[in-house]
């Protein structure tokens, strides 16, 4: 049996963990040092077993395996581990690249496996990856995405650009809170503080004693030529000079409130610069692909969309049908039928990709907005 034919089949995964002659592993990843518990479809082979994160620790855990392997009788083993934090997939991409079979577990399957032990539900790493086997040996694992090495590049710059998307999502929020305690007649007069005539403005004069400190004429001149005002007319500024003689904001002698929106602005507009920068980097890696080019063609996906489907999904020729990949994004419907409940519209699990499912519901969006076949459903 190979584990590539058997770990994306829900009724077959059972069938392949107990097997007689494969010595099951569960490790529990940390940042310097990993736990592993060793155990079989009899008895459990070692309880606690502790490498760290190194060339001699990790020589030190395959001497180990082999060892055990030998004393069970054992001709193959599985390796699970839980898919949490960054620090598993450096172990991840050593064991496989050794030729191990390593699958994954759900933490949330890890969790109440644990409370259900006789140790209790306290949480220790030795705990956690007794668990971790408890849950292989039950069958409930399953496989990453597949994806080569150019995909894995750009899942790396894809999710560093929603990083930074967030960010600056958070940084407009906290500029829009900035901006009312300092000037609250500003927030009206911009619409979208992402565009650059706004940023350079908030960058340069966002109080009202910024703008009054040289007057009218200075104020007004030094907006006057074109590339700086950008999309904003004149009269803008002559309105907004007005509304800082007037402005109800909180006195600031100590100059802190304009200090603040300085710097969030500045802040911001680097995270948006960065996003992009990452954005470009990774659709540049994509754009050779053919199958690049194959979700290019599907209505309303430009390329942001299609690196991000397909940074998400991997190698489509792993899956054997849309239930998987309806899986891997967490649109599964989750019925619950008990009393009252069946009279109740169902949902979704959300029990995969929240990033493969923020793209999809984009692109869903783009469809109902542009597409009226699409309205219509």
């Amino acid at each position: 049996m190979r584990l590539t034919e058997y770990g994306r089949d829900p009724h077959k995964r059972k069938e392949y963990v107990h097997q007689p002659d494969l010595l099951l592993v569960g490790v529990d990843v940390s940042k310097a040092k990993h736990n592993a518990c060793l155990d079989t479809q009899t008895t459990i082979s070692c309880r606690k077993l502790e490498f760290t994160h190194t060339r001699e620790g990790f020589r030190r855990f395959e001497q180990t395996l082999r060892d055990h392997l030998v004393k069970n009788r054992c001709q193959r083993l599985l390796i699970a581990m839980e898919p949490s934090g960054l620090y598993w997939h450096a172990l991840y991409d050593r064991l496989t690249s050794c030729g191990y079979d390593v699958c994954l577990v759900h933490c949330p399957a890890v969790r109440n496996n644990r409370k259900t032990m006789q140790d209790g539900t306290s949480t220790t790493d030795d705990k956690d990856a007794y668990s971790i086997c408890d849950v292989l040996l039950q069958g409930k694992f399953f496989l990453p995405v597949a994806r080569d090495a150019a995909l894995k590049a750009a899942y790396r710059l894809m999710r560093r650009h929603m990083a930074l998307k967030k960010r600056g999502s958070q940084l407009r929020n906290q500029l829009r809170a900035a901006i009312h305690l300092a000037f609250p007649e500003l927030n009206p007069m911009i619409n979208d503080l992402t565009q650059p005539t706004s940023l350079r403005f908030l960058q340069l004069q966002p109080t009202p004693e910024s703008i009054l400190r040289h007057g009218r004429e200075p104020f007004l001149t030094a907006w006057a030529p074109r590339p700086r005002c950008g999309q904003w007319r004149p009269g803008k500024f002559q309105q907004l000079y007005d509304l800082a003689t007037q402005s109800i904001g909180l006195q600031d002698p100590y100059q802190i409130d304009e200090f603040e929106l300085k710097a969030l602005a500045y802040d911001l507009a680097d995270a948006l610069g960065k996003q992009q920068l990452w954005l470009d980097q990774a659709i540049a890696l994509l754009a050779p692909r053919p199958d690049f080019h194959l979700l290019m063609q599907l209505p309303r996906i430009g390329k942001p969309t299609a690196a991000a489907l397909l940074t998400a999904i991997g190698d489509i020729c792993q899956y054997t049908n849309g239930k998987q990949l309806v899986k891997l994004a967490g649109l599964a419907i989750r019925l619950f039928a008990s009393g009252s409940s069946i009279r109740r519209l169902p949902k979704i699990s959300r029990v995969g990709s929240a990033y493969l499912r923020h793209w999809l519901s984009h692109d869903a969006l783009r469809l109902v907005a542009h597409a009226p076949h699409v309205k219509a459903y």
